[in-house]
């Protein structure tokens, strides 16, 4: 049905801004006159989200849908002070009228207020799904919140318990959760003040209490239903039928049972004895070959039909399970579990809609959550689950509205930037095409070259200026193709910092400016998050070349943090420890690449010393890792002998108990020396 209507809305001429608001202040009354239907009219926003036509007063200029809403939510909710005015006219003209026109004019004001209220709480639960749906921003949701808060009468405190109910879920984040104890701490004092009424109070304790149960209601919510879920609904209360009536028929094989005497009569058990064995093949006086059709029979009556084939998913559907897999994906960082999840879903189609949750979901929170997004997207990219043309479907919706957002989110631009750079990863979407389709609906509105410059001073935190301007021009790609006609293209380069992108000395003058020392625990810390973000060893290696200079690459303290962050990462955290041998081996090339000689190898050795005693000496776990170090030539013999015999004060902590538990591995090195110079011998 929904689907039917929207394409009788698609179909519609919309070319005008007066057709386009007309068309939006009709799925308002709707909306707010039937708020069991919110949801459908919210979806039916999100569809029509893209479309654009002139402005009226200025034919160059196009206006969007999204930006029409926008003006007309705000406008409907500020409408109450509108009612207000009229409420207390019409109150007037009730105190200075005749006794005979009192009732009369009595009921109109009662009827007035009365459809104002239900309006309200319509358009307060429309604003609520259209967040739900991400087509409105947290900033204008909390705004809504405080207005209705300062308020204090009970229409407003009635449409806060309502927008809290709708959104509260979506809202109360780690980040928003100081706002959130404000406001719920003002809603108690109002419960404990009893300046309201008795129901308002329960409403707002009802919301409390929603709260306190994480956001799960006690029941849910009965709306409307749709016509395919009441044909199911149909459908499985006649099964019901048919089971019922299947069970209350004789189970026999068509035998009247006789009935049981409840007279009670002496039993000779003098008989019983002769009884030694009841026979296999008897039961209640029927053999076997007559009792199993009436299981059977049984059976069969209880079975339910055959399950029909699973129909694909609707967009709707898809949503809803994206945002499970995102949100699970944020909590517990399994990169794994949730590319998985992602090709079960075999929606491939419609894998847009993943991509447009993920950047709507993570778009407002941390930038490690938008890292984290767009690292996922480039991994379904680069496994072929996600088709580059769904990637920019998804992407492309967000963008065409990101300069109305940047209202309300102001750095729009880089949380975008941190959401698309992953993309240019290693086997992620090449520059020159990424950028090229990133900045179709930007050019127009002339910001096509801030998003570019964000993505590439991102890149370049990652990898040296000289690499990220190569690629650039590699990919053939000039500014004059991102800016407006009338931008000076070497100013705007200059302003922006992006002048390697020109090629010339100036990358290496870049490059050194931009690079500061690093002390050791933020350098450990870059490089855990590297390595727990599962980055190849080429991505390491560009961080590496773009963040540390020469000096600081051949540190002590640098060899150091790469073991210490590599063998953190190859530990299995079961009892015992264990130690995963493919870990090492992916970074093998890594640490040959910075452990250029035995010294260099000695201090990987104090690392990983360092590293067993303040895991307080696990039993057998420096022994898996010096035999897998030896294994993958990581460490050569000369350097585990140094190791041995080294008598330096500094690394003395924990050395005896290292030395005593790989005891057997120097045993077998000797051992095997000893072998090879016989058989050279």
């Amino acid at each position: 049905m929904f689907q039917q209507l929207m394409k009788q809305v698609t179909e519609l001429t919309i070319d005008t801004e007066e057709r386009l608001k007309g068309v939006i202040d009709l799925i308002f009354e709707k909306a707010i006159s039937e708020p069991n239907f919110s949801v459908a009219y919210a979806n039916m926003c999100r569809c029509l989200i893209g479309l654009k036509v002139p402005t009226t007063d200025k034919p160059g200029v196009t206006v969007n849908f999204r930006k029409l809403l926008l003006n007309r939510c705000q406008k409907e909710f500020e409408k109450d002070k509108d009612d207000d005015v009229i409420f207390e006219k019409k109150q007037k003209e009730l105190d200075a009228a005749a006794t005979e026109e009192k009732d009369r004019l009595k009921a109109e004001l009662e009827e007035a207020k009365d459809k104002a209220r239900r309006r309200s709480l319509g358009n307060i639960k429309f604003i609520g799904e259209l967040f739900k749906l991400k087509m409105l921003t947290e900033a204008i949701m909390h705004d809504c919140i405080v207005k209705l808060l300062k308020n204090h009468d009970e229409e407003s405190l009635e449409c806060l318990c309502r927008l809290l109910s709708t959104i509260g879920k979506d809202l109360d984040f780690e980040k928003a959760k100081p706002r959130m104890d404000q406001y719920f701490a003002q809603m108690d004092k109002i419960i404990k003040e009893k300046k309201t009424s008795s129901r308002i109070r329960f409403m707002l304790q009802d919301v409390l209490d929603l709260r306190r149960n994480t956001w799960v209601p006690r029941r849910g919510e009965q709306g409307p239903k749709t016509i395919d879920q009441i044909h199911k609904d149909a459908e499985l209360e006649e099964h019901r039928e048919v089971l019922k009536v299947q069970q209350s028929q004789p189970q026999d094989e068509g035998w009247n049972t006789v009935p049981i005497s409840t007279k009670s009569r002496p039993i000779d058990t003098s008989r019983l004895s002769k009884i030694t064995k009841v026979s296999d093949t008897l039961y209640c006086g029927f053999s076997a070959t007559y009792r199993r059709p009436i299981l059977m029979k049984r059976e069969a009556a209880l079975t339910p039909p055959p399950a029909q084939n699973k129909p694909a998913l609707s967009e709707e559907m898809l949503g809803k399970k994206s945002t499970a897999i995102i949100e699970e994906y944020l909590h517990i960082n399994d990169m794994k579990e949730a590319l998985q999840c992602v090709v079960e879903m075999n929606s491939t189609p419609l894998l847009f809609v993943f991509v447009r949750s993920g950047l709507e979901s993570t778009l407002e929170r941390s930038p490690i959550a938008r890292e984290r997004m767009g690292l996922l997207l480039h991994q379904l990219y680069k496994a072929g689950t996600l088709p580059k043309e769904q990637y920019y479907r998804g992407l492309q919706e967000i963008l065409e509205v990101a300069e109305d957002m940047a209202i309300d989110v102001p750095h729009i631009w880089l949380y975008l930037a941190e959401l698309i750079t992953p993309m240019l990863h290693e086997g992620g979407i090449p520059m020159g095409q990424l950028f090229k389709e990133i900045s179709k609906p930007l050019v127009p509105q002339g910001t096509a070259g801030v998003l570019l410059v964000q993505i590439l001073t991102l890149l370049c935190k990652g990898m040296s200026h000289k690499k990220a301007g190569a690629m650039w021009r590699e990919a053939g790609l000039s500014w004059k193709d991102f800016l407006p006609e009338d931008e000076d293209v070497n100013k705007f380069v200059t302003e922006k910092n992006v002048e390697f992108t020109l090629g010339g000395g100036e990358d290496d003058e870049t490059e050194k400016s931009s690079k500061k020392e690093l002390s050791s625990e933020e350098l450990t810390k870059q490089l855990d998050r590297l390595i727990q973000d599962k980055a190849d060893n080429q991505r390491i290696y560009d961080w590496v070349e773009a963040n540390l200079d020469e000096t600081q690459m051949s540190s002590n303290m640098f060899v150091r943090a790469v073991m210490t962050s590599i063998c953190q990462s190859a530990i299995i955290c079961e009892s015992p420890y264990k130690l995963d041998a493919k870990v090492i081996t992916r970074s093998a090339k890594l640490l040959h690449k910075y452990l250029k000689d035995e010294q260099k190898e000695l201090q990987a050795l104090y690392a990983l010393q360092a590293l067993m005693v303040e895991m307080e000496q696990p039993a057998n776990l420096l022994r898996m890792f010096f035999d897998t170090l030896y294994d993958e030539d990581v460490i050569k013999e000369e350097a585990f002998y140094k190791w041995e015999s080294s008598k330096d004060p500094a690394e003395m902590q924990g050395k005896g108990v290292a030395l005593k538990s790989v005891t057997a591995f120097f045993t077998w090195l000797r051992e095997a020396e000893d072998e090879e110079s016989d058989n050279n011998s």
